[in-house]
């Protein structure tokens, strides 16, 4: 089995001072991933310790992938010979696009662009974020459609900046 421990960076003392669009720049590791509604609890769509990483690069580009941890394996090795069920499953707790992003510097908002999307829905349609940037802790909210009631949901995703990736094969066949 191989695993990935990541590490979160040590807080910047002068990072408030740059733009959000160099201190978006990197890796981010989900904390937390909350729907808020005016009157109702908060939902934790992927439970209370969701899986994740949010990554900005220099040149403009994003990569999201999210996932509700605990999914069941397909029975088949063979990812494309999945039942309907099992697709079903997985797919219902996974979020997963990539494109470019834009920083409204003044209003605090990152918007990402999506090329490639797990939800066809995403694909080139804006996807606009307050930002909350304080040292190494990233606070992205998104307001979605009206609920049934007619309140928006708003999800609130929390991250924290990772610096390195570390590899280690344990039991693994391949050495």
């Amino acid at each position: 089995m191989n695993n990935v421990t990541l590490t979160l960076e040590p807080e910047a003392p002068d990072s408030e001072r740059l733009l959000y669009a160099d201190r978006l720049i990197g890796v981010w590791i989900l904390v937390t991933y909350i729907d808020q509604e005016a009157g109702r609890e908060d939902i934790h769509p992927f439970g209370l310790k969701p899986q994740g990483l949010l990554i900005y690069t220099p040149d403009g580009f994003v990569s999201a992938q999210l996932m509700k941890p605990g999914r069941p394996a397909f029975h088949s090795t063979v990812w494309h010979d999945g039942t309907p069920e099992e697709f079903q499953a997985s797919g219902s707790g996974y979020i997963a696009y990539c494109g470019t992003y834009e920083v409204d510097e003044e209003n605090r908002r990152v918007t990402h662009i999506p090329f490639v999307s797990l939800l066809p829905n995403l694909i080139h349609v804006r996807q606009c974020r307050s930002i909350e940037l304080e040292g190494n802790r990233l606070v992205l909210r998104a307001t979605g459609a009206p609920a049934a009631a007619g309140a928006y949901v708003t999800s609130r995703l929390e991250w924290k900046r990772a610096t390195r990736i570390v590899h280690s094969a344990i039991g693994s066949q391949n050495s």
